[in-house]
């Protein structure tokens, strides 16, 4: 499995260079291996499933409805979220929007649809659900292959879980922000944007301080010889002002920098001011901040594949095998639920975590960033509890017992740093709800000319009214 060299790890390295006596030619020789545009990343050594080879991520616009019944005897009880995919009309926002990310000759992933960001909106009443969709090189869908949950013959003759061959215990999306974009293939003659912190919706972005700069004492932290990650502020930089333009040639310029004596002198751009490097933001408080930007609600359905609610009206074999029997489970007139711990289908059992699906709310608008999007594969154990045997990390969150012991969407702790595949996906949240109608339809307009005001308002003040019309095109999630 790939490991990559993370945000949070490389002042650890300086640290060890520097306790190592390094010379100064030595520690530029020793960034220049590693501080570099970072790439997606896809992983190299596969177990248990075949290596991802592209991604189709849904974006379906919706509302929080009521419940429905799930499982044997449609009996237990879930909310449900009614998401649509349909194109809508020109009279308001996109209903659903899709992206194709794929690897292209040399490797790299590569935006491959003509769009290439989300437009979404703050509500408390709208919500998007998000689904991704991973393929092999062949173009199949791999997604079952993350579910695996085997057992095996323990020393008794008794079937046990076989956890250290569990691709479902190993695996985990995390969803935060991240700092840079794909290209959109080789005929894409634009640079990808590096260090692309938040920023605002201004003709002229500029940073959102609070989560684009590591604060000292109120004030930006200075680059440092060893500081991996820093950006360019003019002269007379006043943290808290949200006053610097991003600039992607200013950012190239940075990374190419860091690292070496260079990045400690004043830089004039051809424009004449001065600038200087201070510190990015370090990604564990980044990931802190992340709701208050997006939160993401996992929902997760088994079959992975299927959708929830769904009802095997036809003789169905899902993809467990059910270690009694020793073949493929038999689901026959059962209602499709949420996905839960060692693929249980017991009511009440404690539910599992893996990011295939699960449900977006914008907190603020007036912003762009990265929806940075990480499958972690987990490969260290831990305990619930102290004395209890250890189990896979990913359900070692002694902070929540009432979750199953499972991570949040923003809780990606240090030293995970192998990834099966790991991309941007940009949001632009171009409109808040709590604005009003006036402000809301203008913010809109901006990048919708088209839209119309009161059906635009209808939708995001009466979504259950407006989607009705769309009742035949509802995904459940």
């Amino acid at each position: 499995m790939k490991s990559i060299i993370s945000h949070y790890l490389l002042p650890a390295l300086g640290v060890a260079c520097l306790l190592g006596s390094c010379s100064n030619e030595r520690v530029d020789n020793f960034f220049k291996k590693i501080i570099q545009a970072p790439p997606s990343e896809i992983e190299r050594d596969v177990k248990g499933h075949d290596q991802i080879y592209a991604v189709h991520a849904i974006l379906r616009m919706g509302y929080k409805a009521g419940q429905i019944g799930v499982g044997a005897n449609a009996d237990e009880m879930v909310d449900v979220y009614n998401t649509y995919h349909i194109a809508g009309e020109e009279t308001v926002i996109p209903i659903v929007q899709e992206i194709d990310i794929a690897k292209d000759d040399n490797g790299q992933m590569t935006v491959t649809t003509e769009r290439d960001h989300f437009d979404v909106v703050a509500s408390d009443k709208i919500v998007y659900g998000l689904e991704l969709k991973y393929y092999d090189q062949n173009g199949m869908l791999i997604n079952h292959q993350f579910t695996n949950f085997p057992y095996v013959k323990g020393k008794d003759g008794y079937s046990e879980p076989d956890e250290d061959n569990s691709t479902l215990m190993m695996h985990q999306h995390f969803f935060g922000v991240g700092h840079f974009t794909l290209s959109k293939g080789s005929k894409d003659e634009a640079k990808t944007l590096q260090l692309a912190y938040p920023r605002t919706l201004a003709d002229v972005p500029h940073y959102i301080d609070r989560y684009t700069f590591m604060e000292r004492g109120g004030k930006a932290e200075p680059a440092t010889k060893f500081s991996a990650s820093n950006i360019y502020v003019p002269d007379g930089f006043e943290l808290g002002r949200n006053a610097v333009p991003f600039d992607n040639e200013l950012a190239w310029r940075s990374i190419e920098v860091t690292g070496r004596p260079d990045a400690l002198q004043p830089f004039r751009a051809s424009n004449g001011t001065m600038y200087r490097l201070v510190r990015s933001i370090d990604n564990q408080r980044l990931n802190q901040l992340v709701p208050e930007i997006f939160t993401y609600t996992y929902r997760d359905t088994d079959p992975i594949e299927e959708e929830l609610g769904k009802l095997f009206d036809e003789s169905y074999n899902d993809d467990f095998i059910d270690p009694e029997t020793e073949a493929p489970r038999q689901r026959y007139g059962e209602t499709v639920g949420l996905l839960k711990q060692e693929r249980s289908l017991d009511a009440g059992a404690p539910l599992d975590r893996l990011g295939f699906k699960g449900i977006l709310k914008f907190r603020q608008a007036g912003i762009s960033f990265l929806l940075q999007v990480r499958l972690c594969n987990i490969l260290t154990k831990g305990q619930q509890r102290t004395g209890d045997v250890a189990k896979p990390a990913k359900y070692t969150n002694a902070a929540n017992p009432d979750g199953g012991y499972l991570w949040d969407f923003n809780q990606i702790q240090p030293g995970w740093d192998s990834f099966d595949i790991d991309y941007p996906l940009p949001v632009r949240i171009i409109a808040d709800t709590k604005d009003g109608e006036a402000k809301c339809y203008e913010d809109v307009r901006r990048f919708y000319p088209s839209v119309q005001r009161s059906e635009l308002w209808r939708m995001l003040s009466d979504p259950e009214a407006f989607f009705y019309r769309y009742r035949r095109n509802v995904v459940l999630m």
